[in-house]
């Protein structure tokens, strides 16, 4: 067992490595933070320090702490980083992904979410369901081959299924920003001519593009409409994908006010890594564990050579003027 000495010096020995704007982001204990730092500047390692920070000079328990990560291995290297410095407490931390922390939810509420016969789909699972999916096509659906591969659009569908469930969407709202989007065709600056071009006069259509661009859209529009015929597909076989759980808690957390509570109150400080690539259901779940506070304990790093304001799903704006911004490199 580490003592209070001996966590204060281990921790003072990782603090006074750090840099100015490190130090700042540590120290800024309270209130909503982002840190937007570059590769190789040590965002690990800050959270692990702000971590320990939070746990030696506050009243905080370590089981009121939350961090998401975005990998297996960044939660391991987060814990082995914790214990180091605060010893055994660091196990009591929650560190997870956001796949893992929703799992434990859904099986410490198994009754709630009323799900203990499905299993995690396989890979192999995932490419017979496909195919039977796409069996199941009528003759007319723009995504039906009937020589060559007939599964050529498989692998097509199965990203955007994925798409669809990270980003939190809908078929039908899908289908109707496709539908805007042919009815816009004719007024959208690529698809006219601005002055005139050989025998077509400034203002007329691009044939050719337009009909190109429905094309394109009416394939993506049949398969939208096959996302809820797959997932009843998966329904049917008693199976569920990674993406189906973080949509089941937030599902959960939106209708019964109570249970969100429960875990609202929990965590007192919530960090997450690697920001930047959290998904659009990731960032609702966030917004739904920190709108019980005005002034939420949320710390965020995300890394500045990548767009972390490029989320389409979530509604990150709600969430971005909060934040105190820290940027710091090497």
């Amino acid at each position: 067992m580490i003592s209070k000495a001996e966590q204060q010096k281990a921790f003072e020995e990782v603090y006074g490595a750090l840099n100015a704007e490190q130090k700042l982001a540590v120290d800024t204990i309270d209130g909503p933070v982002m840190v937007i730092a570059g590769p190789g500047t040590g965002k690990t390692q800050i959270l692990g320090a702000r971590i320990g920070k939070i746990l030696i000079e506050t009243d905080t328990a370590p089981e009121n702490i939350l961090c998401l990560t975005y990998t297996d291995a960044g939660a391991i290297a987060m814990r082995k980083r914790l214990v180091g410095f605060i010893g055994a407490s660091a196990y009591k931390v929650n560190i997870s992904t956001f796949h893992s922390f929703c799992n434990d939810i859904i099986q410490d509420n198994l009754s709630l979410f009323d799900k203990p016969s499905l299993d995690p789909i396989s890979e192999l699972e995932k490419i017979e369901l496909l195919k039977k999916l796409i069996d199941q096509f009528d003759k007319n659906n723009p995504l039906k081959r009937y020589r060559g591969d007939v599964y050529y659009e498989m692998s097509n569908l199965s990203r955007l299924f994925s798409t669809i469930k990270k980003e939190g969407w809908t078929s039908t709202y899908l289908i109707q920003q496709i539908n805007q989007y042919i009815n816009d065709i004719p007024t959208r600056d690529e698809f006219v001519y601005k002055k005139k071009y050989k025998q077509f006069e400034a203002g007329d259509l691009k044939q050719g593009l337009v009909d190109a661009a429905i094309e394109k859209m009416e394939k993506l529009k049949a398969a939208v409409s096959a996302f809820d015929v797959y997932q009843q597909l998966m329904k049917d076989h008693s199976r569920y994908d990674f993406d189906d759980m973080i949509n089941w808690v937030i599902t959960a957390f939106k209708e019964n006010k109570n249970f969100l509570v429960q875990y609202q109150e929990k965590y007192l400080y919530i960090l997450v890594d690697e920001y930047q690539d959290t998904s659009g259901t990731q960032n609702q779940l966030i917004e739904l564990l920190v709108n019980f506070w005005e002034q939420p304990n949320l710390f965020v790093v995300g890394d500045d050579d990548q767009s972390i304001f490029r989320f389409q799903g979530a509604n990150v704006e709600n969430m971005m003027h909060h934040f105190r911004c820290i940027h710091f490199t090497y």
